[in-house]
């Protein structure tokens, strides 16, 4: 089976402390390798410009990931961002930005596809055509949301956007991003999007709710040095579980699960991808204390 990635590649500039790292990332990276650990096939919707540093081409093709001749923009550079980490909080800063994803970069069918802007970047055409040969679509709203300053600082905004009607099967929000798509918070929020499955993230707790029916997993609070990229790891996670079970309990149970066992690596970067083995471990774990609520 296969799952398209749609979303610019970025190079990250990640600093924290004394250190500073600069590494390949987006949901491209960190969608696409959690599925490729999970056993799928990924294709990579995705812009980049001449600018794009080689040795990170070869990285990910050294993982199974690659980004196409055509994916190359000649007029734009890379979209980059620079990370600034404090403790489990960040400072986000947009240093550049690429060219959008089109209709036109849509190639070819897969089973699923994981939309996941960072920057506004997929044009609504995309949903549109995706929409059309999609079995399952998982979207990420976090670059619908995201504004940026006069400095490049980001930040999330109330935006008016009504994601219901792009034939979504799946939506994943934080506290922030669902209060911008909807004005409201929790439970209420994920409602109001009115989307089939509808999940809302926090540090330790994930709440889903499906057909009407809510669903909780709680999870130790960790203390990781580097969070970048665990939401993508979730959304990859979770839909490569979907696409072969067809059960959002179990999916929900894998996503949290790739997602908590990557934090607990303490790795930076693309490294903190976990082994699907150690996913399904504490998945199994997560489905038997996972709660349903009353809504």
């Amino acid at each position: 089976m296969s799952v398209a990635v749609v979303s610019h590649t970025p190079i990250d500039e990640i600093e924290r402390k004394e250190t500073s790292v600069t590494s390949v990332g987006g949901p491209t990276s960190y969608c696409g390798l959690t599925a490729k650990a999970s056993g799928f096939k990924v294709k990579l919707v995705t812009k980049i410009g001449p600018d794009f540093p080689d040795k990170f081409k070869h990285l990910l093709n050294e993982k199974g990931l690659t980004i196409s001749s055509n994916c190359i923009s000649s007029n734009s550079p890379t979209t980059r961002f620079r990370l600034v980490l404090k403790n489990h909080e960040r400072d986000l800063f947009l240093l550049a930005r690429c060219d959008d994803i089109t209709a036109n970069d849509i190639e070819s069918n897969s089973a699923a596809y994981i939309v996941s802007p960072i920057i506004n970047e997929v044009r609504t055409d995309v949903f549109t055509k995706i929409s059309q040969q999609a079995g399952f679509i998982f979207l990420d709203p976090q670059g619908l949301v995201r504004k940026v300053g006069d400095d490049g600082r980001c930040y999330i905004g109330r935006t008016e956007m009504n994601v219901s009607r792009s034939k979504i099967n799946a939506i994943k929000v934080d506290e922030e991003e669902a209060f911008a798509l909807t004005g409201l918070r929790g439970i209420s929020a994920l409602k109001t999007l009115g989307i089939e499955t509808a999940i809302l993230t926090s540090r330790n707790k994930t709440t889903m709710l499906h057909k009407e029916r809510a669903y909780e997993i709680a999870t130790e609070l960790i203390e990781a040095k580097d969070s970048t990229g665990i939401g993508d790891i979730f959304a990859g996670a979770y839909t490569c579980a979907f696409v072969e079970n067809n059960d959002p309990k179990w999916a929900l149970c894998f996503g949290v699960a790739a997602a908590v066992t990557a934090l607990k690596t303490n790795a930076t970067g693309i490294l903190k991808i976990p082994a699907r083995k150690d996913v399904e471990t504490y998945a199994s774990a997560l489905h038997e204390r996972m709660k349903i609520l009353s809504v």
